[in-house]
């Protein structure tokens, strides 16, 4: 992970959209500009860095869903999206996520 990417602060969490494979199930090479658009619509990303105060209310929760290097499913226009270096992020609140996906392969975007 880079130094320079942006730092989650309080209970928000960095997040990476999963990178969608180069075929489609079919054997269709799929063009980067159609990869692109995968990656920002997609609801699977895994857990870069979160910050300090998450998963600490526990009025919400009272045990940590995810953890750094997991990959979860979250609503589509949830957070914040950005660019970084050529590379699609996402900050989130730590309440947003959804699940913890074990196989993100399995996950089609809509």
């Amino acid at each position: 992970m880079s130094k320079e990417l942006p730092k989650p602060q309080g209970y928000r969490m960095l997040l990476k959209p999963w990178e969608p494979l180069e075929k489609s199930a079919g054997g269709v090479i799929l063009s980067e500009q159609t990869r692109d658009m995968i990656r920002f619509a997609c609801v699977v990303s895994e857990v870069i860095e979160m910050g300090p105060e998450c998963y600490k209310d526990m009025s919400k929760s009272n045990t940590t869903w995810c953890k750094p290097g997991d990959y979860v499913l979250t609503g589509k226009y949830v957070g914040l999206k950005f660019k970084y270096e050529n590379a699609d992020y996402s900050i989130i609140n730590d309440d947003e996520v959804v699940a913890v996906v074990p196989n993100p392969d399995k996950i089609k975007h809509r």
